[in-house]
This record gives structure tokens, C-alpha cells and sequence, in this order.
């Protein structure tokens, strides 16, 4: 069943278990909830990702995955806190509905500018230990614009610097570009923010269609076959 207190056997400083089990996939969504996104298209975001956890063929990709630990990060502006879900254990497919609901019931908190490097950053501190162990590490990122770069009165961690962290940790970032602002954002998000082996970016041209590019893109990212690519590819969702 779905967890999301402390993990439970599966977390790395879990003291409920005497050895320790990792998951074999942990998964964070980072997903954009800057100024661009209006509240409209924030709940069809999370709509969206519901109804994706709620696909049989998701599913099956999942029980086929192992045990797999989903959490989600939605970010905004860079001088204010991510919002982050607690994790959630899906073991062999079942507890997804569980993630699913959370996800669709959270309320927005996030706004302002575009800070992708923060919200990958919150990402990756949810992927530290003591926080998270596992075999597959992965962040699934979604925005429609790129990172901001006006000074800001907080410093906070840069793009550049999540994605070197990530390079250390051993973490695969994959991208989903909403293009209907900014044409060349997915070439952006391939050269800036994708990283690991196998990693990819989608992108869709009609914020319309975010629901079906994020169902085929936790297909691809829970298939086995994902683990054996190498180097970045880059599709475009054709209707």
C-alpha cells in the first residue's frame, strides 16, 4: 500500500526496519507553478498528473517496475519555499490512486518567477539521504519557460548548480516542454536541464495536450528499456 510516513522500511534512516530496503525507482515530479501558469492551467496540471497515475497502462508499467517511491515538487519563484508532497510507496503497482488524490488535492502555493534550478534543487534534497535511498533515480520536470535570471534579493541554488548536483548523485532528469510561448524552449531544456543516461525531452505545443504527453512520458520512464538507453533523444507529441 502507499506510504507517506517516513518510508517506513524503505527509506535509507528508516529505524522501523532493521535492514533497510531501497526502492528500486525513486521518481519525483517537478512541476511548474511560476507566474506564466495561470490557476487554470496549475489544476489542469495536477488534474493531468491524477489521471495519469489513474491509467491501466501506467499502472501496469509501475508493477512491472518494482517498488517504486513518487513524490512531487511544484515550483515557482526562487525566493520563496517549493511545495513539496511527502513520498509515497507504490509496490508492484498498487497505491498509485493514493499518490494520485494527493496530488490532486493540494492547493497552490507557488508563484512568481521562473526558478527551475530551485525546483530541481528541492527535488534533489528530497533524493539525499537520509531522505530517500534507491536503486533509479529520476526527475520528470514540466514548465513552459526557461530559468530566470534577474537578480534576486535570496539566493538560491542556479540551474547550472542543480544540474551539477545531480551529475553527482547519479540522477536522470527528463523534461516535458510546453512550446506554445517559446518554440525553441525544448532545444533549452535538452542543452540546459536534461541529464543522465537515457534522458529525454518531450514537448507539446498546446498546453492542451499535457495530459497525454505526461501518460506517454511515465510509460517511457518506467519501461525497463529506459535503464539500457544512452544519450539524450528528444520527441515531440503528435496527436
Amino acid at each position: 500500500m502507499a506510504a507517506s510516513l517516513a518510508l517506513l522500511a524503505f527509506a535509507c534512516n528508516g529505524e522501523a526496519a532493521a535492514q533497510p530496503v531501497c526502492p528500486d525507482l525513486a521518481l519525483v515530479l517537478a512541476i511548474d507553478g511560476s507566474g506564466s501558469v495561470t490557476d487554470g492551467e496549475y489544476r489542469f496540471q495536477k488534474s493531468a498528473i491524477a489521471s495519469a497515475f489513474r491509467d491501466g497502462a501506467v499502472k501496469s508499467a509501475l508493477r512491472q517496475a518494482g517498488t517504486v517511491a513518487l513524490s512531487a515538487v511544484f515550483w515557482g519563484d526562487g525566493e520563496f519555499p517549493t511545495q513539496r508532497l511527502a513520498w509515497f510507496i507504490v509496490d508492484r503497482g498498487v497505491g498509485s490512486e493514493a499518490f494520485a488524490d494527493e496530488v490532486e488535492a493540494s492547493e497552490r502555493r507557488v508563484y512568481g518567477d521562473t526558478a527551475i534550478g530551485n525546483g530541481l534543487w528541492s527535488a534533489l534534497e528530497m533524493l539525499s539521504p537520509p531522505n530517500m535511498c534507491a536503486h533509479r533515480m529520476m526527475i520528470n520536470v514540466s514548465g513552459d519557460g526557461r530559468e530566470t535570471t534577474a537578480p534576486k534579493r535570496r539566493l538560491g541554488a542556479t540551474l547550472y548548480q542543480a544540474r551539477q548536483r545531480a551529475k553527482q548523485m547519479g540522477v536522470t532528469i527528463n523534461a516535458l516542454a510546453i512550446t506554445a510561448d517559446d518554440e525553441e524552449l525544448a532545444s533549452y531544456y535538452e542543452r540546459e536541464v536534461v541529464h543522465g543516461s537515457g534522458g529525454f525531452t518531450m514537448e507539446v505545443n498546446d498546453p492542451g495536450d499535457y495530459a497525454s504527453a505526461m501518460r506517454k512520458k511515465l510509460l517511457r520512464e518506467l519501461s525497463n528499456p529506459f535503464v539500457a538507453v544512452s544519450g539524450r533523444t528528444r520527441a515531440k507529441l503528435v496527436r
